[in-house]
């Protein structure tokens, strides 16, 4: 059977950037600077209540490098696992999105999607991704400065530090392998896909290839509408996107409904969603694709009036654009 056929393609006219020898992901398009040296650092972290010490590994290599050391450090994960992806938020009141497998998923599935979709995830800065797993405990994590991060119990050390010797990384001290902040505060990121319809060219559509594929779940309490401090700030404006269809006479087709509402929890405002979907009798929901908080002030024209004291739940705007096209099937409208 033919390999199947990557849903997506690497922007070929993409220049790498290097500094002194070091390759960066192709995301990054300007202001990275080469660590000190290359090599590996580690720390112990103290036992926790629920199990031994653990160590923590940061390692610091060229690109060419990442690939091949992720995947002698793979061989060492359990059959089930769990996939992990961050990536930056659009929410108000969050900077990072973080997905996690709802359950652990077999190796194999994680491997398959993750071999699909390597390319992506070695070349764009703007994402992290990783993968852990139990008994015994290992975490591997790739950050969006594709530095790799190895966490495990202190059984794996032996292994760990041999297959870094392979590919002859070696121990260093803590401060050469840092990069001032001054320097990540610098970076110029972009985007390494092609923008062609019919293939994938922006991590929202990865993210959402990806979450059927690894079963991924936003990490956070949909009961509660936390700030980034652990706050509950109640009702809050949210603006998000669902995937439907409907079957009519020439066929299934699909539509985007992009929608505004109120809700004092991302479950209370997915419920809201569903609740106007299955009344309104003309869609099928597939899938919520993106739902976001969105600050008082960056509310669309259509509720300038909406006073400061929010309404009950609901969905106050709604808009279906059909898929695929650039037309709308109704006009935007307020309840």
């Amino acid at each position: 059977m033919p390999p199947m056929e990557a849903p997506f393609r690497i922007d070929a006219t993409l220049q790498r950037v290097f500094d002194r020898g070091h390759a960066f992901a192709l995301g990054l398009a300007g202001g990275g600077a080469r660590p000190n040296a290359h090599g590996w650092c580690q720390i112990e972290r103290p036992d926790e209540a629920d199990g031994p010490p653990t160590l923590t590994w940061t390692i610091v290599v060229s690109h060419e490098v990442v690939r091949p050391l992720l995947m002698d450090l793979m061989r060492l994960l359990p059959d089930m696992v769990t996939g992990i992806i961050e990536l930056g938020s659009r929410d108000a009141f969050r900077t990072v999105d973080v997905f996690l497998s709802r359950v652990p998923v077999h190796l194999d599935r994680f491997r398959g999607a993750w071999d699909l979709f390597e390319p992506i995830l070695l070349e764009d800065a703007t994402l992290a991704v990783g993968v852990n797993g139990e008994h015994p405990f290992v975490e591997i994590f790739l950050d969006q400065d594709k530095q790799v991060v190895v966490h495990t119990e202190a059984e794996l050390a032996g292994d760990i530090e041999r297959i870094l010797r392979r590919f002859n990384v070696m121990r260093q001290p803590e401060e050469a392998l840092f990069v001032p902040e001054a320097v990540l505060q610098g970076i110029r990121t972009r985007p390494v896909l092609v923008q062609r319809h019919g293939l994938i060219m922006d991590t929202d559509q990865l993210l959402m290839d990806l979450r059927a594929a690894w079963d991924l779940e936003l990490d956070v309490d949909p009961d509660r509408n936390l700030d980034g401090q652990g706050r509950n700030i109640g009702r809050t404006l949210w603006s998000g996107v669902v995937y439907m269809d409907q079957e009519d006479v020439a066929g299934r087709r699909g539509a985007w409904g992009h929608f505004w509402g109120v809700a004092a929890s991302r479950r209370e405002m997915e419920e809201s969603v569903i609740e106007f979907i299955e009344h309104d009798d003309t869609w099928e929901l597939l899938d919520m694709m993106s739902l976001d908080r969105a600050a008082f002030d960056d509310r669309p024209e259509e509720l300038n009036e909406l006073p400061t004291s929010l309404p009950e739940r609901g969905v106050l705007v709604w808009r279906v654009e059909a898929a695929d096209t650039n037309s709308d099937w109704g006009s935007d409208e307020r309840f």
